[in-house]
């Protein structure tokens, strides 16, 4: 009775053990397939679709190694607080991983950089502001006006020609009119007197005055 009870434990348990085997195995299968989709994804920089596929790949199989290719994809995507974090968990699982000196460095790089971050953050970059108080006008430098182009010179009137007109020169003596009317009435008398006393001396005694002529 006893043997019987022992032998149908021992069927019971292999009964059993047959299925979780075979889940275990189609787990593994479906890891391995998840690691290959996710490398593929992460050599083409698609690394948001790698990060899925490895965290898919970490529930069916729990290798240490999805959680390193996890904190590398959190790593290449910016995210330095998720990467730390999983590269620590990586060294939890694996102490002595082979590239435990690289995770370190990693991990320490990540630290100076989350730091940094923090305090860049917080810290005003020109202090703070009380209530009511509005921030001072930014000074900016006055603006000169381009200088004025010069006008082209102002074409100038050619200056006008005075022409001035010579001033009278004075008629010679021998040329003025008067001078020869006077000249020719002197004549004339003188001619008139002297005919008349050639006619008085040629006619012998004088006999009195002229004789008046009646018209």
């Amino acid at each position: 009775m006893i043997r019987f009870a022992y032998g149908l434990m021992v069927l019971l348990i292999v009964c059993a053990a047959g299925p979780l085997r075979a889940d275990e195995a189609a787990n593994t299968a479906a890891a391995k397939r998840l690691f290959a989709s996710g490398t593929k994804h992460f050599d083409l920089n698609e690394f948001e679709l790698a990060l899925a596929d490895f965290k898919e790949g970490y529930r069916l199989k729990d290798d240490p190694v999805f959680l390193y290719n996890i904190a590398q994809c959190h790593r290449l995507l910016n995210h330095d607080v998720e990467a730390m974090r999983f590269y620590k968990s990586y060294l939890r699982r694996s102490p002595n991983a082979p590239n435990k000196r690289e995770v370190e460095n990693k991990i320490r790089a990540l630290d100076e950089a989350i730091a940094s971050q923090e305090k860049a953050r917080t810290t005003p970059s020109h202090g703070v502001l009380t209530p009511g108080e509005t921030p001072p006008a930014s000074v900016e430098p006055p603006v000169t006006a381009p200088p004025a182009a010069s006008a082209p010179p102002a074409a100038t009137a050619p200056a006008a020609t005075v022409v001035v007109a010579p001033a009278p020169q004075p008629t010679p003596v021998y040329k003025k009119w008067w001078l020869w009317t006077t000249l020719g009435v002197v004549v004339a008398v003188g001619v008139g007197v002297g005919l008349g006393v050639g006619l008085t001396q040629s006619g012998g005694t004088t006999h009195g005055p002229f004789p008046t002529v009646t018209f």
